[in-house]
């Protein structure tokens, strides 16, 4: 089969972008080279935001029933002992990508888009003018455009030669669930030498813990137990928050190379949505919330075309313009608080200003992350 669009990449934004595509009446095939249902690494946080996106996509329900965790509280500390704390402009969500990837992917499967997992994308070939061929360890595909939603960092960045995948990049995360503390209702967020760890619960109770940091702390020697890097009890509430923690993961999940870089909305005329188009640091708690949020602003404008109503050239300028106008502060204002955040001192000083000027901490809160969209 001929497709209209061929999403590569089976995450929050390749499921949502084929999930749109196929209600709007396109074909549509969506690739995926992990085997659903799976983990992967994320901080399992949800911003208000996506409620209108869960709505639009026919999954709140599904959602609420399996019981996705409500966050109404942030809490930042520092190595140094600096606190602050502060409602959340609105209630946001932990829920697993364990349960919200399977419950997308389904979702584009009971609309009729083709859905291939353990399905590995090896070249990709054409142009928008001329359409595209999808290699792949399972033959090759035929489509009219490709979205590319393959995440954070991927062998198909080095294959394509994506100019950031050449650069090397310092920066390490982790992942895993445990249990033993109760966090009820705050995402928290622990600065240490090099690094920050985040914990907020998700829906089956666990706590997930997240953590980036510099490579060199991930050369030191870890907790017997947890699998955890000695610099991150630097920071005594994290400390003692391990202390009472039990990992229920049967081993941890790590990414290297990640880049903070902008990168492309096209390269090879492929249209990069999510991640695969620029990430926002983890210490905004943002992230998954725009892989949605790029989706909804690239259909629009990805349909447009399809109908032959914007040439090649009127299509990428139009969803760059967007796509900037949409996450390019956002990206650089996090970056900048990343920094901060993993030098003690300066992290020290911002959330000591944060707790005495608790507007500060609150715009900053809001600063990085998307309003509201209409349902």
């Amino acid at each position: 089969m001929n497709y209209d669009a061929i999403a590569i990449g089976a995450g929050l934004s390749g499921c949502s972008a084929a999930i749109q595509l196929a209600k709007l009446g396109y074909r549509v095939l969506l690739l995926e080279q992990g085997n659903y249902p799976m983990h992967k690494l994320c901080g399992e946080f949800l911003s208000i935001e996506v409620t209108a996106a869960f709505e639009n996509l026919g999954i709140w329900e599904r959602v609420l029933k399996v019981g996705a965790h409500p966050i109404h509280r942030a809490y930042l500390t520092t190595s140094g002992g600096a606190s602050f704390q502060s409602n959340l402009p609105s209630t946001a969500l932990g829920l697993s990508r364990y349960q919200l990837d399977l419950i997308l992917f389904q979702r584009a499967q009971a609309l009729n888009v083709t859905c291939l997992d353990n399905t590995k994308v090896t070249n990709v070939t054409g142009n928008l003018e001329t359409g595209f061929q999808v290699h792949t360890n399972k033959g090759n595909f035929s489509g009219r455009l490709v979205l590319g939603a393959f995440g954070k960092r991927s062998s198909l960045d080095r294959i394509l030669d994506r100019p950031f995948s050449q650069r090397r990049s310092p920066w390490i995360a982790y992942k895993g669930h445990f249990t033993g503390v109760d966090i009820q209702d705050a995402i928290e967020l622990h600065s240490f030498p090099n690094g920050y760890c985040g914990l907020s619960q998700i829906e089956t109770g666990e706590i997930n813990v997240c953590w980036i940091a510099h490579e060199r702390v991930m050369k030191e020697p870890t907790h017997q137990d947890l699998g955890i890097p000695t610099s991150l009890a630097q920071n005594p509430v994290l400390a003692d928050r391990f202390r009472q923690m039990e990992r229920v993961s049967p081993s941890l999940q790590g990414l290297s190379q990640i880049s903070f870089a902008i990168k492309e909305n096209f390269y090879r005329d492929i249209c990069m949505i999510g991640d695969t188009a620029g990430m926002i640091t983890p210490l905004c708690g943002d992230g998954m919330a725009m892989a949605l949020r790029s989706a909804e602003i690239a259909i629009p404008i990805v349909a447009r075309f399809l109908e032959h109503q914007l040439t090649a050239i009127a299509f990428k300028h139009s969803y760059e313009k967007a796509w900037k106008k949409e996450f390019q502060t956002r990206l650089q204002l996090g970056r900048i608080m990343h920094h901060c955040f993993v030098r003690p001192s300066l992290a020290h000083t911002g959330v000591n200003l944060c707790q005495m000027l608790p507007d500060l901490g609150n715009w900053l809160i809001g600063a990085t992350r998307g309003k509201p969209q209409p349902i």
